[in-house]
């Protein structure tokens, strides 16, 4: 192939690289504002024109996020957000412990006072809502307040491995699931663990850690199991 031949086909391919991320980044976007909903159909030519992207930036977009488990594709049906199920709530709790605990000495060892008022500060952006936007920042603030936290140990790997569990949890789960009391218990745990890391107790920040992601695993599965039988009756009702 000629040169120019080869550098119109590397522009191409650069373009077409650059739609499928601008794609990917903001199907992530609506997630996370809430603009779609887990469990929700995808029409990969419907979101080509809400992007003004070509449809096939999209779908490839659409596969990379099945990659990352954020979309599952149903064959003769189409793209689905992913939603979360009660193994995968445990399992992705389990990796939380795992990871968060296994942070904390590191944390408490080079945690400052500038640090810990950073993690304050996402803290108190924490507010309780109403509504299903409301409820959805309160829960990406939580993945903020605990990433934060994460981000102190300085270990690149472990911080990335967090984010995308998070993603996971957070993406592919209901707000509108959670009661309101549940999120005063969240902010209640939150300021305990604040606590435990401004005396720079590294015990009291894992029992407290471990205690709080005891009780985030329960609540999500709880709210999963009632809609579950929600649904169910419903359907017995129809």
């Amino acid at each position: 192939m000629p040169k120019q031949g080869k550098a119109k086909s590397a522009k191409g391919a650069s373009r077409k690289g650059v739609a499928i991320e601008e794609a990917y980044q903001r199907i992530k976007e609506m997630l996370y504002l809430n603009q779609l909903a887990p469990g929700q159909k995808i029409h990969y030519d419907d979101m080509s024109r809400r992007l003004n992207i070509s449809v096939t930036p999209v779908i490839q977009a659409l596969n990379r996020l099945e990659a990352s488990g954020l979309v599952e594709y149903v064959p003769n049906k189409g793209y689905f957000l992913g939603e979360i199920n009660e193994q995968e709530a445990k399992d992705l709790y389990e990796a939380r412990e795992a990871l968060e605990i296994y942070l904390i000495p590191k944390v408490v060892e080079k945690i400052t006072n500038k640090k810990l008022d950073e993690v304050r500060k996402t803290f108190a952006r924490q507010r309780v809502g109403q509504s299903d936007q409301a409820r959805r920042q309160f829960i990406l603030v939580d993945a903020e307040f605990h990433l934060r936290i994460a981000k102190i140990a300085g270990n690149e790997v472990i911080y990335r491995l967090l984010k995308d569990v998070f993603e996971k949890i957070f993406l592919k789960y209901r707000p509108e699931y959670l009661h309101s009391d549940t999120f005063k218990g969240i902010y209640r745990e939150h300021k305990e663990l604040l606590d435990a890391l401004r005396q720079r107790d590294v015990e009291l920040a894992k029992e407290t850690t471990r205690a709080h992601l005891a009780s985030g695993a329960k609540r999500i599965i709880q709210s999963l199991r009632a809609q579950s039988d929600s649904e169910s009756m419903l359907d017995v009702d129809l």
